[in-house]
Order: structure tokens, then sequence, then C-alpha cells
């Protein structure tokens, strides 16, 4: 398994979605939405939330995080697509919808 394929402590997770605002766990949830095509390119998330400087914050913190990856399976390296991390992308799409129910 590789490191960025850990799962984090639910006391880490907690601290790093915290620090998450509103809008980027909406980048996020645009991301997870597609993670069964061929993910979602920068262009579109752009479209779709129309704010540049929070696109590049969102998408450093959510890609350091290992949140999301650049789908490498794209086959035009000129385009990037997002894509949910299968590991952490999932705990963290579960971590959020627990946490919208208790809300």
């Amino acid at each position: 398994m590789e490191a960025n394929h850990a799962i984090y402590s639910d006391e880490l997770l907690e601290l790093i979605t915290g620090r998450l605002s509103r809008e980027m766990k909406e980048v996020f949830g645009t991301i997870w939405n597609r993670r069964n095509s061929d993910g979602v390119s920068w262009s579109e998330l752009l479209e779709i939330h129309q704010n540049r400087k929070l696109m590049e914050k969102t998408l450093i913190v959510l890609e350091v995080s290992g949140f999301i990856e650049v789908d490498s399976n794209n086959t035009d390296k000129r385009k990037k697509n997002y894509v949910p991390d299968k590991i952490r992308g999932m705990q963290l799409a579960s971590y959020l919808a627990a946490k919208k129910k208790t809300e």
C-alpha cells in the first residue's frame, strides 16, 4: 500500500475538515460526483465554482492531503482531470456525509 493511501484517524480527519470552508467542500463534492467518469478538469471546475483563488487553494489543500489526485489514466497529458483518491477520497466523502446528517 502506498503512503498516500493511508487512512486518516478520526481526530486528524476532523482537524483537516474543520479547516475546509463550505465552498471548498463543494469543490470536493463536484470532484466526488464525477468519480465514475474521467474526473473533472480545471476548466470545468472553474466554470462551476467561478472563483480562481478558491479553486487554486482548494485543489492544493485537497491534493496535498491526499483526498484527490490527477487522473493518471488520462491520455491527454495537457488536460488534468481531478479524481478522488480511492481510499482517502472515499473517507472524506463518508465523513462529510455523516457530518451533514448530524447537523
